[in-house]
């Protein structure tokens, strides 16, 4: 369910983008923030209600509500950069995203101009991905070609690398580029890609600096990280609380967001990431975190049937949209006196929290965090302790 469908109620406030109503990727800049998180509770609630009990008290995080993405994926077509119409996968052209960080369009503005006047799109190019850190001192971009390695055209890298340079003058804050194809079929649960995707020219640096709180992460191009450069310390914050202990473990632990800051508050913390190349870049930041600190490549679930005596003191867990799925029956059987379970789809949080309390855990914090303003789009960190 969406909470407040686009136009499903009278306008509030006055659209800030121009391509608003016809683009896909935002349905509620009509409404006020206040209005917005209002429907996001409403429906945050009704999901409960639906897997079979009601909520606790709700409480409420909100950031800037505009320029607070520091990733977006535009698609390519004749020359121009842009995103699906809304309810389709028709292409639209967009002249601007009030949604992301300036530096991004500012980027995507120049890229237009420099593949149209400098250096044209190697052949096939799809897609451009950005991303930026939190103060936009840093710039990666990855180009998406439709072919495989057997099929690329033999001149794509180096048309790739023109792009880059010529690209470097209007956007000094550029720092690395990666040329991606298709590849085999995942066969493991990753949170965007349905296929593997094969990085097979490169330019400049291989990812970017990020500071939370503090932490400098070292973050890959194309590793997950959250997208709202001004909530995710906050979101930290809330996934540390004051805890500390022996022993916690971080599911589905992305580049290490939750598991660094962990790493001074535990004696251990294992971490589970099969994605690449953020399972990397997790691996990397545990090692110098301390030797009794380690990461392990493994799929969740089949983690979670290994473990047989070991019982943390808290289980972190941040999966994909899907959710927990069959691993909420396992993760009830290891025990942990707390769970803290960070969520970006409602339903999914709902249908998991009625496995998790069915298994005697109780939801004792419930934090709403309007983590993506202008959509209808939810994050929930909830913490469950065991009765």
């Amino acid at each position: 369910m969406e909470p407040l469908p686009a136009r499903a109620v009278p306008a509030e406030v006055q659209p800030r983008c121009r391509h608003f109503g016809e683009c896909g990727g935002c349905q509620l800049q009509h409404l006020s923030q206040a209005t917005q998180v209002q429907g996001k509770m409403e429906a945050l609630r009704e999901r409960l209600a639906q897997a079979g009990f009601g909520a606790p008290e709700i409480r409420t995080h909100t950031g800037q509500e505009y320029h607070y993405r520091n990733r977006i994926r535009l698609r390519l077509e004749d020359g121009r950069l842009g995103y699906n119409r809304r309810a389709s996968h028709a292409f639209l052209p967009v002249e601007e995203c009030p949604i992301a960080a300036p530096l991004l369009w500012h980027t995507a503005a120049e890229l237009e101009r420099v593949a149209a006047v400098q250096s044209p799109w190697p052949a096939g190019s799809t897609e451009v991905e950005l991303c930026t850190n939190v103060d936009e001192s840093g710039l990666q971009l990855l180009l998406h070609v439709d072919a495989t390695v057997n099929t690329l055209d033999r001149d794509a890298p180096a048309q790739f690398r023109r792009v880059c340079e010529a690209l470097k003058v209007p956007v000094p804050q550029l720092v690395g580029a990666g040329l991606l194809v298709q590849g085999s079929l995942a066969t493991t649960s990753r949170r965007v890609q349905e296929r593997q995707r094969v990085e097979v020219a490169r330019w400049g640096k291989p990812g970017l600096a990020y500071a939370v709180n503090g932490i400098e992460y070292e973050v890959s191009r194309g590793a997950f990280f959250q997208v709202n450069r001004f909530l995710t310390g906050l979101m930290v914050d809330l996934v540390l609380g004051g805890r500390s202990g022996r022993i916690v473990w971080d599911l589905f632990a992305g580049a290490g967001l939750f598991s660094v800051p962990l790493a001074e508050r535990f004696d251990q913390v294992i971490a589970v990431e099969v994605g690449q190349p953020a399972a990397n870049d997790l691996s990397a930041a545990l090692r110098a975190a301390g030797e009794l600190h380690r990461a392990v490549a493994q799929p969740v679930l089949e983690f979670l049937k290994d473990q047989r005596s070991t019982v943390p003191d808290v289980i972190v867990m941040d999966p994909p949209r899907a959710g927990l799925g069959s691993a909420a029956v396992q993760l009830a059987r290891v025990g942990a006196p707390e769970l803290v379970y960070v969520s970006c789809d409602a339903l999914t949080f709902a249908r998991d929290a009625r496995a998790l309390v069915d298994s005697r855990y109780t939801i004792t914090e419930l934090h709403l965090l309007d983590l993506f303003p202008q959509t209808d789009h939810t994050e929930t960190i909830a913490v469950f302790r065991r009765s």
